[in-house]
């Protein structure tokens, strides 16, 4: 008979003394609230946890989540440098160092006889973690700079890969991953939920709850199901803060992300045929509502809860010269899929960047009109409705910096 996700899990951790949690680079309030959540479960129970997300900056959306401001935007040191020294039959008798033209020197001295060069010897310790969990997270490229300068830690370390998610790769030593759930933080609160510990008080539950509000757009996603809800009022009975939950995320926006919103409704398009919607932003807007490209997951997260009938949502935008304030560089455009399965599949043929959830493609030195007929083209193309417009130039340079989603 299979083990439970809860039984797996507990086995895993135990024995383990400082435990690493991260997410995806561009990551989710899903990802970061279940993050959180695991990270205070495991804290109770004395085990060393670390929450590092590549690049992390939350914003003020998030401040009402726990833990929030102890998760770090890097690694510091993962391993130490050891110089061993054979003392067995060379005893030693003083230690000292200095450094001098930037090289350290240490000296030793033996009690008696002297010291020789195939004395010592020289390695890396062991990392400083023992366990990796990652959340909504379906690949390891998904991690950024913690994953590619560091390849070593993920290969060597047991990982334990919790989703949800369809395209997930199941690379993780314990694969815990359940495609019916409707967000991490529901798979997380089913493992919680059949421990025997009583793991749910009001800052776990909260933060799990968070994470489902988040995913489900406060449960009006179509993948809604009875667990969902039950989920939810277990939660809100353990101590969730709904309302503060729901006031942070849906009823709290910045003046400039509100007259930025306020514009791309204004321009608001959309293809019944593909049900996508989309939206073009001019460098203008960005000035006279005092905003940047910041502000865009604010925009087109507010497209997504306010048009529950897209399925694939596009936000079209001119680009700022890094060289020249003021002055359009080109034309970007952001596109996210609530039901397609990949993003970066829907503009193919434009070379972009990004990952299944979300797609981020530059057109240098072009005009917006030509990028959105670019773009649409390319996602009526991608779904059998049109062949694939005309397009003699490519993505390229695009930026490095993405939106991050619910």
């Amino acid at each position: 008979m299979a083990r439970k996700m809860s039984q797996q899990f507990m086995e895993a951790l135990n024995g383990k003394n400082h435990v690493l949690i991260t997410t995806r680079k561009d990551w989710t309030v899903d990802g970061v609230a279940t993050a959180l959540a695991i990270k205070s479960v495991l804290e109770r129970r004395r085990t060393n946890v670390d929450v590092i997300i590549d690049g992390f900056s939350p914003g003020p959306t998030l401040s009402f989540l726990e833990g929030i401001d102890t998760i770090r935007p890097a690694f510091g040191q993962l391993q130490k440098f050891v110089i061993s020294l054979d003392v067995s039959k060379s005893k030693l008798d003083e230690l000292s160092y200095d450094v001098k033209e930037g090289r350290l020197n240490i000296y030793v001295t033996p009690k008696e006889g002297r010291f020789r060069d195939k004395d010592v010897s020289t390695a890396a310790s062991e990392f400083k973690y023992d366990l990796i969990v990652t959340v909504d997270t379906p690949d390891h490229d998904s991690l950024g700079r913690l994953f590619s300068e560091h390849t070593d830690l993920f290969h060597q370390l047991p990982v334990i890969n919790i989703d949800h998610d369809t395209s997930n790769e199941q690379y993780g030593n314990l694969n815990l991953t359940d495609i019916t759930a409707t967000s991490c933080a529901e798979v997380v609160h089913g493992i919680f939920r059949e421990t025997p510990e009583n793991t749910l008080d009001e800052r776990v539950a909260t933060a799990l709850l968070t994470g489902i509000i988040a995913k489900t757009r406060s449960f009006k996603s179509p993948n809604v199901t009875p667990r969902t809800l039950d989920a939810a009022s277990v939660l809100v009975a353990a101590g969730a803060r709904r309302e503060e939950i729901v006031q942070q995320l849906y009823r709290t926006r910045s003046l400039a992300t509100l007259k930025l919103w306020g514009r791309a409704l204004a321009r608001l398009k959309h293809d019944p045929e593909t049900r996508t919607v989309w939206t073009l932003l001019l460098r203008q807007d960005f000035v006279h509502a005092g905003a940047n490209e910041e502000f865009l997951p604010e925009v087109i997260h507010e497209l997504i809860v306010n048009a529950p009938e897209a399925e694939i949502v596009s936000l079209i935008y001119e680009q700022e010269s890094a060289q020249e304030t003021g002055k359009v560089s080109g034309v970007c455009a952001l596109v996210t899929s609530e039901r397609h399965a990949d993003a970066l599949g829907l503009v193919s043929s434009l070379r972009p960047e990004g990952d299944r959830r979300l797609a981020r493609v530059c057109f240098p030195g072009v005009k917006i009109m030509e990028a959105e007929k670019a773009v649409i083209g390319s996602i009526r193309a991608s779904l059998g409705k049109g062949p694939h417009p005309t397009w003699p130039l490519v993505a390229e340079e695009a930026s490095s910096a993405r939106p991050t989603g619910s």
